[in-house]
């Protein structure tokens, strides 16, 4: 009689760990990576607002605010950019500066000036023709409306299992 009770005792131990187990298995989730594309662009946003608002109330002349806003472009481009292309569009109506990064070759331009072909980090500049500037990314267009003073966009692309994950601000 005893071992019957054993039996039945070491029986429910192992189904209860079977059942365990397959409740486990399936809740478990992975994390999706693409999704700090959108924390990145909140977070782009709010600091070129700040940079952007430090130089005019310190007066920048265009050359020192054109620098500063290439040193911010270059901390997120060497902090962000090992698996994200990077794209920075930024001054004023009389001339636009393009400052970024790629992880391949992508054909960059502005305005229909080629900026470069190749991979890694890249600059150029022009003087746009209107109010608005567009970058070109192979066969993929951005229009920027230019307001007057300073402006400054992004667009951040990313490849994940063979898709593009694109935001832009």
């Amino acid at each position: 009689m005893e071992k019957r009770g054993q039996f039945y005792l070491v029986s429910a131990i192992i189904l209860t760990a079977i059942v365990i187990s397959v409740i486990v298995v399936s809740n478990y989730s992975k994390k999706n990576e693409y999704l700090d594309l959108n924390s990145l662009r909140d977070e782009l946003k709010i600091e070129s607002a700040a940079v952007l608002d430090y130089g005019l109330n310190s007066e920048l002349t265009q050359a020192g605010m054109n620098q500063k806003l290439t040193d911010f472009s270059q901390r997120y481009i060497d902090t962000e950019s090992r698996d994200k292309n990077l794209y920075f569009v930024f001054g004023n109506q009389g001339n636009v500066t393009l400052k970024g990064y790629q992880n391949a070759a992508h054909a960059v331009s502005l305005d229909s000036t080629a900026i470069t072909s190749s991979s890694g980090e890249f600059a150029g500049s022009i003087d746009p023709l209107g109010n608005s500037a567009t970058l070109g990314v192979d066969e993929n267009s951005y229009i920027f409306t230019l307001k007057g003073g300073e402006n400054f966009f992004f667009v951040i692309s990313r490849e994940i299992e063979g898709e593009d994950y694109v935001v832009k601000g």
